[in-house]
């Protein structure tokens, strides 16, 4: 398996076109609005606790509340930022094999199929979305907790994934990618 210790984003982010820096930016402003969701979800549960330890009585929809808004953006929301530091978990016992520029072209290709797939869920998410916000989805529960917004976390998490996984195509096959852990004249891991 390869060691990603050194590979974390581009290898060379100021010959970057303006749209990669740009899905660059875009990864990481998602990313900052995941952690400001997980501060709210560590707030929302603290108060829940507080009321149930000390006034006998629950935050309302705190369940609810975690499950449908909380999570949703914590973890969809910061996958383009995962992408973009090339931290998913990936098994490359044949690509280490490969010299490195058969091995950039074989990942920027397996990339493009990534787009395509994400590009393919985020049409889906979109229009879940849609139907969601038709009828202003809520929980079932007491207070009904609203969900339809944040259907469109999913369109906008799913989007930013197949950009980000567009932009790691293309510094695939510009030789951008794999960084510092490769040598360039013998094409394996250091």
């Amino acid at each position: 398996m390869q060691d990603t210790s050194q590979t974390k984003g581009a290898s060379h982010p100021r010959t970057d076109p303006a749209w990669l820096r740009a899905v660059d930016r875009l990864a990481v402003a998602l990313a900052v609005i995941a952690a400001l969701a997980l501060i709210l979800l560590a707030a929302n549960v603290f108060l829940d606790v507080i009321g149930r330890a000390f006034l006998k009585s629950p935050l309302p929809g705190t369940l609810e509340m975690t499950a449908q808004w909380w999570m949703p953006v914590l973890t969809l929301l910061a996958f383009a930022y995962t992408e973009k530091r090339q931290e998913h978990i990936k098994v490359t016992i044949l690509l280490d094999t490969l010299p490195l520029r058969m091995r950039q072209w074989v990942e920027g290709c397996f990339g493009l199929i990534a787009t395509a797939l994400l590009i393919g869920l985020a049409w889906h998410a979109w229009h879940e979305a849609m139907d969601s916000f038709g009828y202003m989805e809520t929980t079932s529960s007491r207070p009904p907790v609203a969900i339809w917004p944040f259907k469109f976390v999913a369109v906008v998490g799913v989007a930013a994934l197949a950009l980000q996984s567009a932009a790691t195509s293309i510094r695939y096959f510009t030789g951008r990618l794999p960084g510092g852990d490769f040598d360039a004249h013998e094409g394996e891991a250091v």
